[in-house]
């Protein structure tokens, strides 16, 4: 179940949120990342620049919220077993990164992040920080469950279940990608440890 927080301010429309997630990937798909501007998102979508400017604070972040997972990720998987939870996140991060458009959008994205610390800083504060905040939860609810006994670092947890997936779409798009399923049971195994 998933459980929003009201916030100050006028309530977000979905249709907005899903009129900017069909422009960015429709831009993408014709001009590429760095073709893909917010000024472009704003007029494809049918909104004032304002409008995103509320709710995402730079093109990275609309990008990633469109394609990859939203500012606001609700609760996390709770398959009742750390293992399955780990599994459960892995086939979420594997479905959206592996998307073509996704895949596609991930090597700008990476180099405008490289680039531009303070961006880099800004996505780290609010949609990673998110990534975190859901691993968190499943580790506490293992370690309540005895399955896992040490506290683990959600940051390393979720570099090792994100890392090698993002990795294979950036560096071997060809080869066969990363099996979500085994890199979670490795990552499951790890922690029980």
């Amino acid at each position: 179940m998933s459980v929003t927080v009201p916030t100050p301010g006028r309530p977000r429309e979905a249709r907005v949120d899903a009129a900017v997630a069909i422009a960015v990937r429709d831009l993408l798909a014709e001009r590429g990342y760095a073709g893909t501007t917010v000024g472009r998102i704003a007029a494809r979508a049918g909104v004032g620049r304002a409008a995103l400017y509320r709710r995402w604070r730079s093109k990275a972040e609309v990008v990633f919220a469109s394609l990859v997972h939203p500012v606001e990720l609700g609760d996390p998987p709770d398959t009742g077993s750390l293992e399955g939870d780990l599994v459960a996140v892995a086939q979420i991060v594997h479905a959206r990164l592996t998307d073509p458009t996704a895949a596609a959008a991930l090597t700008g994205l990476a180099l405008e992040l490289r680039s531009e610390p303070a961006l880099a800083d800004a996505l780290e504060a609010r949609l990673f920080a998110e990534e975190r905040r859901w691993l968190a939860a499943i580790l506490e609810r293992a370690r309540g469950r005895g399955e896992a006994t040490a506290a683990a670092d959600p940051e390393l947890v979720r570099r090792c279940l994100i890392g090698p997936v993002a990795l294979a779409v950036l560096y071997t798009p060809t080869a066969p990608p990363v099996d979500p399923r085994a890199l979670a049971g490795l990552l499951a195994k790890g922690l029980r440890a």
